[in-house]
């Protein structure tokens, strides 16, 4: 318990602290004296820093008395316990000390039982407050409104006013973070580095939540002076880092509100739209007032694409097949559409696709297939969909990545080159191959330079930078789409190895082209 004494002379001070080591030597109440003031102002602004639990204030003080003192304190939501000592019985004192929450009004000359009483009584009014408090706290408020369990009345917002300084009639803000099915593995990094938001001095308080059952981190805020300035913060500094720090799955959201209490209705609003990220590059900022005022255009099905698939399903041509997906991609992406137009269009295309490998052969997997359209069709970005495209593409078990001229190679390094073909634009790597070949990764590499005449490595990458030729030349996709198609989870990246290879970054390769 911490202890503040406000009292004139030397001598009373002294006689109080005394008596409050006798209560500690007892055991009976600890203590930690943090400060003692001879005058009310001296003892106000002591009490308004330190935050004590329990003030042993006279009435009578130089500069401002004691009941000044105690009503400026309640005036600024200060939640402590105070004995007023006073020098003798007025009854418009103990009144106005009584309207003002004092815990005990003692008259002098106060005996050290009296005042061992009070102490004690207060003591045990703290202990109970604490216990309150505890419950009471930010994060279980918060957590209450957004599991439906928090219904705020006059004493509740009261309650959290003296506590907290706000009350869930206020306005706030959220800001809430997606990761995915990385939420598990990458949830601590992302926690830490949204709490860095508290180290900012914006005119705010906030607090982090975990929402494990949405796969979903949340920055409130509340006390916000201005929202505007906190919504450019989060999408200038917040998100950038959250993008750069973290891997996988990142769709950052906001929302502001005209109530607190109305957190978990924010929350399901803010969830709805999350597959709205599919109409942005990875690291936008998506607001609520954004995915309802987007000028979206009409989808076209693009029924020549679906030839084109169609065509190389029949003839066997992987790379046929690879073309096409790039090409409706572009034709997704080249204009704004409703998350739900592209993602029904990749569903009734992957729908044709099968229709067409059926006539040839079975599928092995109806159930598989369903459950990668499931995937599509709840995607909330162009990874998820990517992923969920490549499960599909696995159940059409043919040999349509195979090349006359692999005849005269091993069984061994001809199957590589086949798994290279099919997924080098999905960032496959040697030890992938290996372990899916039940070969170690010396072996296949050594093996397959010898066969080839060139390393594991670099056959990847002249795939990989004939594509994003192909990208640059054919589509109008940005730098970081065709990074993302190509495998590469970085842009710059991406960019650094083009011009590794043919002299030119990506955008000069497409400028010279054109």
């Amino acid at each position: 318990m911490k202890v503040i004494i406000v009292q004139k002379q030397r001598e009373d001070q002294k006689r109080t602290e005394k008596m409050l080591q006798s209560l500690q030597s007892s055991g009976k109440c600890g203590y930690d004296l943090i400060g003692t003031a001879a005058n009310g102002r001296k003892g106000y602004e002591m009490i308004r820093d330190a935050c004590p639990d329990l003030v042993i204030m006279e009435t009578e003080l130089p500069g401002m008395n004691g009941l000044s003192v105690l009503k400026k304190l309640r005036r600024d939501q200060r939640d402590i316990n105070v004995i007023m000592i006073a020098e003798g019985e007025d009854f418009r004192q103990v009144k106005q000390a009584i309207d003002l929450g004092a815990d005990s009004y003692l008259i002098k000359p106060v005996s050290a039982a009296q005042l061992r009483q009070s102490v004690l009584k207060s003591a045990e009014r703290i202990r109970n407050r604490r216990a309150v408090w505890s419950v009471f706290s930010v994060e279980n408020i918060f957590m209450g409104c957004m599991n439906g369990q928090v219904r705020a009345d006059e004493t509740f917002n009261e309650l959290m006013l003296r506590r907290h300084g706000f009350t869930l009639e206020d306005a706030g803000a959220v800001f809430a973070v997606w990761l995915g099915s990385g939420y598990g593995e990458q949830k601590e990094a992302a926690k830490k580095l949204m709490e860095q938001a508290k180290n900012i001095e914006m005119g705010h308080a906030s607090h982090v939540l975990e929402a494990d059952a949405w796969n979903l981190l949340l920055v409130v805020l509340y006390r916000l002076t201005d929202a505007q300035a906190e919504y450019t913060y989060f999408q200038e500094e917040m998100v950038p880092k959250l993008c750069g720090n973290l891997t996988g799955e990142v769709v950052c959201i906001w929302a502001e509100t005209q109530k607190m209490g109305t957190l978990r209705e924010v929350m399901k609003r803010m969830y709805a739209i999350r597959d709205w990220n599919l109409l942005y590059d990875r690291g936008h900022l998506i607001r609520q007032e954004e995915a309802e005022t987007a000028e979206i255009l009409p989808l076209k099905y693009p029924v020549d694409i679906e030839s084109q698939v169609k065509k190389a399903v029949l003839e066997k041509d992987g790379e046929g097949i690879k073309k096409s997906y790039y090409r409706l991609y572009d034709h997704l992406r080249r204009e704004p559409h409703t998350p739900t137009d592209m993602k029904e269009c990749l569903i009734r295309f992957n729908v044709s696709l099968l229709n067409a490998y059926k006539m040839q052969r079975e599928i092995e997997s109806e159930i598989e297939v369903q459950r990668c359209m499931q995937m599509i069709s709840s995607a909330m970005s162009w990874r998820e969909i990517r992923e969920a495209m490549g499960r599909f593409l696995d159940l059409l078990n043919y040999s349509a990545f195979e090349d006359s001229a692999d005849e005269r190679l091993s069984p061994l390094v001809r199957k590589t080159l086949q798994l290279i073909r099919k997924y080098y634009d999905q960032g496959i790597t040697l030890e992938e191959i290996a372990e899916r070949l039940f070969v170690s990764e010396e072996y296949l590499s050594t093996q397959f330079k010898k066969e080839t005449g060139t390393g594991f490595t670099e056959t990847v990458r002249r795939y990989r930078i004939n594509r994003i030729k192909e990208l640059l030349v054919g589509t109008k996709l940005k730098i970081n789409q065709i990074a993302e198609l190509t495998g590469y989870a970085d842009a710059k990246y991406m960019s650094k190895v083009f011009k590794e290879e043919t002299g030119m970054l990506p955008t000069e390769f497409r400028q010279s082209a054109h």
